[in-house]
C-alpha cells in the first residue's frame, strides 16, 4: 500500500485531467478504479529520483555486506573517486553515508542520501579538476566576476 499518497478517481482524472496532473507536483497520485487496479502517476524526475536512489543504496548495502560490515571499507571498494578524498575526508563521508543509508532504504526517500553522496562526489571532481585542498583561507572570492577572454 502507498502511503502518504494523494488519490483521485478514474473519473475525476478524465473530467479534470490538470487538475490531477497537478497534483503531482506533491508527489505520486493514485487513481482509482471501481473494477480494476488502481493507476499511479507521477513525474518522470521523480520515478528517476527514486531509482537512482535505490540504485546507490542497493550499491552500497552490496558492498558492506562485502565488507563485513565496514561502510568505510565499502565506500572505498565501490567509488574509486573516494582515493582523491583525505584520510578524515573518507572517515566522515563513510559515517554520512552509513547514517542516511539504511534511513532512506527503510523509509524510500532518498533525498538526503543522494545529496550527501552528490556532495561528496563533487568534492572529490574538484580534487581532481585541481581544487586546493584545506578551509580555504587562500581563496579570494569576487562580488563580481571579471569579464575573461575565452582561451584559445
Amino acid at each position: 500500500m502507498l502511503q502518504g499518497v494523494d488519490a483521485a478517481t478514474l473519473t475525476e482524472f478524465l473530467r479534470t485531467p490538470k487538475a490531477v496532473i497537478a497534483q503531482t507536483d506533491k508527489g505520486a497520485v493514485r487513481i482509482t478504479r471501481r473494477d480494476a487496479s488502481d493507476l499511479v502517476v507521477l513525474r518522470a524526475d521523480d520515478l528517476e529520483h527514486q531509482q537512482e536512489g535505490i540504485g546507490l543504496s542497493s550499491r552500497l548495502m552490496r558492498a558492506t555486506l562485502v565488507a563485513g560490515g565496514d561502510v568505510r571499507a565499502a565506500v572505498l571498494a565501490a567509488f574509486a573517486w573516494t582515493a582523491l578524498l583525505s584520510e578524515g575526508e573518507l572517515t566522515r563521508f563513510a559515517g554520512e553515508m552509513d547514517k542516511h543509508l539504511w534511513s532512506a532504504t527503510e523509509l524510500g526517500h532518498y533525498e538526503s542520501l543522494l545529496l550527501t553522496f552528490n556532495r561528496w562526489r563533487e568534492t572529490a571532481e574538484a580534487y581532481a579538476a585541481g581544487m586546493p585542498r584545506g578551509p580555504g583561507e587562500n581563496l579570494v572570492w569576487l562580488d563580481d566576476a571579471p569579464d575573461v577572454p575565452r582561451p584559445e
